[in-house]
């Protein structure tokens, strides 16, 4: 299966939280067999245990793996991304991510590997960093918008169904964001944006999904967004 400006955000499962397996075969439908995969973990400080189960999980899978270490430069992103074609970020703290992502002035490099298609992948911070903006924890003293890198459209909110202060917190904001897309993931699913446009959802279970929230009536309204096609 494979698209242009491939992004894949999977709200919570995977090898990194050792639920919903069937999340990382999902990611691999997008790229050729056998394929050049790196992983991103800035997002939990080069975690090792992060790292030796990124190995674990897509060696049988890939052609070479590798990751990028915390606090690569710019040229070295660039160099490292060459024929690369899935990288995996890993979950932790999205402010820390994004803050790492631009502070390295990497942005640029990861967007025109996507360009090129090279799938971005990940896990809760590692996958929702994309949008515009992210419900996010990341002080630790309640949730609240995150700026994010702005290369899919919309805000998003991870972890939806599993964490339920979330629910209230992100209709309260869709409601101050008529103009703007917002989407849900819930644990065990993973939505797919295309050309930096949400495009449906994969699910490892029937009861995981991902949504829209929008304005109707003067009430939020929650809808069940189409599976991938």
């Amino acid at each position: 299966m494979r698209a242009s400006k491939v992004i894949l955000s999977i709200g919570g499962g995977g090898f990194t939280h050792g639920t919903y397996p069937e999340l990382d075969d999902i990611c691999l439908r997008f790229s050729p067999l056998k394929p050049n995969i790196g992983y991103v973990g800035w997002a939990n400080e080069d975690d090792e245990k992060r790292i030796g189960d990124f190995y674990a999980r897509f060696e049988p899978l890939a052609g070479s793996m590798s990751h990028l270490p915390l606090g690569a430069t710019s040229e070295h992103t660039r160099a490292w991304l060459a024929d690369m074609k899935m990288v995996y970020f890993s979950g932790g703290n999205t402010a820390c991510l994004v803050t790492a992502i631009l502070a390295n002035q990497s942005l640029s490099a990861f967007l025109t590997a996507n360009r090129s298609g090279c799938v971005l992948a990940g896990v809760s911070a590692g996958g929702v960093c994309w949008f515009d903006w992210i419900l996010s924890d990341y002080k630790g003293s309640g949730y609240e918008p995150l700026q994010g890198l702005s290369a899919v459209s919309g805000g998003i909110c991870p972890h939806y169904s599993s964490e339920p202060a979330r629910k209230p917190k992100l209709e309260e904001l869709v409601s101050g964001q008529v103009s703007q897309p917002v989407y849900a993931v819930d644990d065990g699913a993973c939505l797919v944006a295309i050309d930096g446009q949400v495009d449906g959802y994969f699910s490892a279970h029937s009861d995981r999904a991902a949504y829209r929230l929008n304005i109707k009536d003067q009430s939020v309204l929650t809808s069940r967004l189409p599976p991938f096609a």
